[in-house]
């Protein structure tokens, strides 16, 4: 299941560098927002607000979405922070990657 998670968080990552040109800037406020949480709810809601914003703000507009999963089970202790990691990495590593792509196209 954390596999999965990730997966989708890479994938959300790519999403939002690649469909805004300030998408570096909004992954990296996504990641500032969720990373200091350290109760399940309050993850999911900093998440969810935070891609909810993504998705209805006009002036952003990129086409992301919750992963359903993450609503299905009841996180608590070490299930949760596995959760968040995979979600983090996920971020990271999409950020990592997206710089590596600029850096390589620029040479």
């Amino acid at each position: 299941m954390y596999e999965e998670i990730y997966n989708w968080a890479y994938a959300v990552g790519l999403t939002i560098l690649e469909r805004s040109d300030k998408g570096d800037e909004l992954l990296r406020r996504l990641i500032f927002d969720i990373r200091g949480e350290n109760l399940p709810g309050r993850f999911l809601e900093k998440l969810s607000g935070r891609l909810t914003e993504y998705k209805t703000n006009r002036n952003i507009a990129i086409d992301v979405s919750m992963y359903g999963k993450l609503f299905e089970v009841k996180w608590q202790g070490d299930s949760f922070h596995y959760a968040k990691s995979a979600i983090l990495s996920g971020f990271l590593n999409s950020l990592s990657k997206h710089k590596g792509q600029i850096k390589s196209e620029g040479e």
